[in-house]
């Protein structure tokens, strides 16, 4: 290894030349709730990948499931390497013979491999694959961030290798033990550095900008990032409407087309969610445009300019259903579930905010942030109870929490706080 290399490494980990160096000391730290299944001795022999938007935790986690299984002593040692680095970059690229460099310079014996930033790499799924077919003693972790390229290429190489966990800014529930206000979450979100700091509106900006300038600009290679912000802030004024692609274009002055590519970007990269409508068998049903949301709040007020309280605002109601959204994808996530979410609508106008579906069972999640004394049902939700009769419904309201039978089925009247109440019993 020439002495650039082996100084970048050596910063990286320090552990590797004092054996008391812990690998991971955060007493701040907010456990998630993925991490007893990522534990678990099934994936010791293939890739743990963790996918996600930039800054939303992956090398934190990553080092957290490395200390503790070292600490189970499960394996011994770590090797961590930064793809952010040019000369482990260069290092990786030259192929799979860097690991019996690495493992005979540092005398590892079962070791973790802690790749990350691997999007970084021109070709991380081959070299993934070509890692794991060496068939070494070896547990597999890498990182990557949310450009469109990493989960193409490392799926094209590693299908029935890998676990995948999409790691998202915190959830309600991660967030409760640490006395996190809701309010807060609301109107800043839920990343790692927003919810640690005083000065939100600062780190939002940057975060903000970063996703712009690199994910979007450098690594994608954007074309018109000025037509990008517009139509980021656009999105954020038509949360939980119906996307019209024809209007869009006409305030971006550009074309439906290029709309359509910009918005799969913006999902591709975890700032929005397409939800698609739910059909049955009703012809009445509405089948064409999705709906869009923020997978964050406080990226979604970043690109408004509006930091305002709740209780201020004139979008409150849609930044809660937002907020539903969020939650609903992130225990969708966090455990796993085979989850298909959308939205109802009818020609007439009925609609239902989301409509959970697991395998043969339908869920319907309706948002009316705002008080009840007594159980109220909108004519929509009341229309999709009676025609495809859920055993299980919920209502989400500012205050009033009880449980009705409707249409043979119960609707749970739940508080925010208590959303995670419906999704436990999905």
């Amino acid at each position: 290894m020439i002495n650039d290399l082996l100084e970048v490494i050596h910063l990286s980990n320090p552990w590797l030349q004092n054996p008391n160096e812990l690998i991971f000391e955060d007493s701040s730290f907010i456990y998630r709730q993925n991490i007893d299944i990522l534990l678990l001795p099934d994936w010791d022999t293939i890739w743990t990948v963790l996918i996600g938007p930039r800054q939303a935790g992956k090398t934190t986690l990553g080092k957290y499931l490395c200390q503790t299984l070292i600490n189970q002593g499960r394996f011994r040692s770590l090797i961590y390497l930064n793809c952010d680095y040019f000369e482990v970059r260069n290092w990786l690229n030259q192929g799979p013979q860097f690991l019996n460099q690495v493992l005979d310079q540092f005398e590892l014996v079962k070791p973790i491999l802690f790749i990350d930033e691997s999007q970084r790499l021109e070709n991380p799924g081959l070299l993934l694959k070509a890692i794991v077919d060496l068939n070494r003693s070896i547990k597999l972790i890498t990182s990557g961030s949310s450009q469109l390229e990493i989960k193409a290429k490392i799926q094209e190489h590693l299908t029935g290798r890998q676990l995948e966990a999409l790691i998202l800014p915190f959830s309600q529930l991660e967030l409760k033990k640490s006395k996190i206000e809701l309010a807060q979450q609301l109107i800043f979100g839920s990343y790692p550095q927003i919810v640690k700091v005083e000065q939100k509106e600062i780190i939002l900006s940057q975060l903000f900008s970063n996703y712009i300038s690199k994910d979007i600009i450098e690594l994608l290679k954007l074309g018109k990032p000025d037509m990008m912000r517009n139509l980021i802030g656009l999105m954020a004024h038509s949360v939980g409407q119906l996307v019209n692609y024809q209007q869009l274009a006409v305030d971006c002055k550009s074309t439906i087309p290029t709309i359509q590519n910009y918005l799969s970007i913006l999902e591709q990269t975890y700032v929005l969610k397409a939800l698609k409508p739910f059909v049955g068998n009703k012809r009445t049903e509405i089948t064409a445009n999705p709906i869009y949301y923020f997978l964050d709040n406080g990226f979604r007020n970043q690109a408004l300019q509006n930091f305002s309280l709740l209780e201020r605002r004139s979008d409150a109601g849609f930044l809660v259903e937002n907020f539903v959204l969020q939650e609903i994808m992130k225990y969708k996530t966090q455990h796993f579930k085979n989850w298909d979410i959308y939205f109802w609508r009818t020609k007439s106008g009925a609609e239902v905010d989301f409509v959970v579906k697991a395998g043969e069972r339908i869920v319907p999640i309706e948002v009316k942030y705002q008080n009840m004394k007594a159980p109220k049902l909108t004519r929509g939700f009341r229309s999709f109870l009676k025609s495809y009769q859920p055993s299980l419904s919920a209502v989400i309201t500012k205050s009033f929490t009880a449980k009705v039978n409707e249409e043979n089925g119960t609707v749970m009247f739940l508080t925010l706080p208590e959303l995670d109440k419906i999704l436990t019993k999905i």
